[in-house]
């Protein structure tokens, strides 16, 4: 058993409001436990920022495979229209194989 480190970024379109998406980030071995983290992020609001806006970044884990964590990345900028990406830490224990 040994714990693995994974970094996956994320692109957000252009939205406004919520953008929710799933991920699914592979080991290749069997993954016994895992968990995420927020690396980063970046939100960009399209047309200049305003000092009354919200950022709101969430990573959740959803399941894991036998050789996959699944997670969910979701995003809202109260102050409209934004652009951005998310990383992602995916923490795996992993089983190899004998």
């Amino acid at each position: 058993m040994a714990l693995e480190f994974r970094s996956e970024t994320i692109k957000i379109p252009q939205t406004t409001g919520a953008f929710s998406t799933n991920q699914s980030k592979p080991f290749g071995e069997k993954v016994r436990t895992a968990e995420v983290a927020l690396k980063s992020f970046k939100l960009d609001a399209v047309g200049g920022s305003r000092p009354s806006d919200i950022v709101q970044v969430t990573v959740r884990l959803q399941s894991i495979g036998d050789e996959d964590v699944e997670y969910n990345v979701t995003t809202n900028y109260s102050g409209g229209n934004y652009t951005g990406e998310v990383t992602v830490l995916v923490i795996a224990d992993i089983e190899y194989a004998r």
